[in-house]
């Protein structure tokens, strides 16, 4: 096996490569904390491996592989007394129509239009039965949706009536991997082309709940610390490495 050849600007390399990393974990960090108390918010994780490569000229070198991961564990579930507000006791996600297409989400703080349809707080239409949803007020008495007296009322499968009339199921959908689905933004997630979707036939709905962020705020300040300790450490290495550059200078360079 041919020897490793060692290169003196393979430090400089590493030591830039382990900042640039640290940015990323310092981005990944804060965004998590900054949404700490956004329903149905899923935290990201950022990991990463050496894998040896070969360099473009000659010898190897090592480099770090990053992979950005969502984790889907279950929030805390909170209630809240607001009849729109809807939690998923179990896997899976609402559907939500958007101008790009189907896409999915966990927080279930939704609200009426002015069209009489249940959206997200960004206005983007709920999906029952494949289709947007009409919640009509006036099937309530005196037109008012409340949760007493069952005057709107979210079963555990889904299924939404009024007074009794049944106005629609919300779907909700899970997927066999779902390290498949990406972040778009506005807490929602999009799946790829051909992704199919499998109906959770029992999401135990919970009416006047809403599922919290799964950010652990103590575990996410722990991470801010050490990634301030790991830039330390790399700006002495950049240092280090600076010093010894000159020091050969001044030696060799007489010469």
């Amino acid at each position: 096996m041919q020897a490793l050849k060692l290169n003196p600007q393979l430090g400089w390399l590493e030591a830039l490569e382990g900042t640039r990393l640290l940015e990323r974990k310092l981005a990944v960090t804060s965004n998590n904390l900054a949404n700490v108390d956004t329903p149905g918010f899923k935290k990201d994780l950022l990991s990463f491996r050496e894998v040896l490569m070969r360099k473009q000229i000659e010898g190897w070198r090592t480099f770090k592989e990053v992979t950005l991961k969502t984790d889907f564990q279950q929030g805390p579930i909170e209630f809240t007394g607001n009849p729109l507000d809807i939690a998923i006791g179990t896997e899976g996600f609402f559907k939500v129509q958007t101008p790009f297409g189907v896409a999915y989400t966990r927080a279930g703080h939704f609200r009426l239009d002015s069209g009489r349809r249940l959206v997200t707080p960004e206005g983007y239409p709920v999906l029952a039965d494949g289709a947007p949803l009409v919640v009509d007020p006036g099937l309530a008495k005196g037109g008012v949706i409340t949760l007493d007296n069952a005057r709107f009322l979210v079963s555990s499968d889904g299924t939404i009536s009024i007074d009794g009339t049944m106005v629609g199921r919300l779907d909700v959908v899970t997927f066999k991997d779902l390290g498949q689905l990406k972040k778009y933004g506005e807490n929602l997630f999009l799946a790829p082309k051909g992704a199919q979707e499998i109906p959770v036939q029992d999401p135990n709905l919970r009416q006047g709940y809403l599922e919290g962020s799964n950010v652990n705020p103590l575990e996410e300040m722990i991470n801010l610390i050490e990634i301030h300790r790991e830039y330390e450490a790399q700006q002495k290495a950049l240092k280090t490495q600076d010093e010894t550059a000159n020091r050969l200078l001044e030696t060799y360079g007489r010469f």
